[in-house]
């Protein structure tokens, strides 16, 4: 299982991620791994057919923060 905690900016995190994902206790958005991929609905290009992974987006321009995180 791999945590990204509310606070941190990627993939996992970001409202436009369509990848599997739940929120723990903390809080966190958890996947099973830093690569799982989901397409982005912010339409942010990727080179990979699967999406982009859980652990990117650190700088995208596009991110927005998954409201379930709130």
């Amino acid at each position: 299982m791999w945590t990204a905690s509310q606070n941190t900016k990627c993939c996992a995190t970001c409202a436009n991620w369509g990848g599997n994902r739940t929120i723990n206790y903390a809080k966190a958005a958890q996947t099973n791994s830093q690569n799982d991929q989901g397409k982005c609905y912010a339409g942010v290009f990727t080179s990979s057919s699967a999406g982009h992974f859980a652990c990117s987006g650190t700088y995208c321009p596009k991110f927005q923060k998954w409201s379930a995180l709130s």
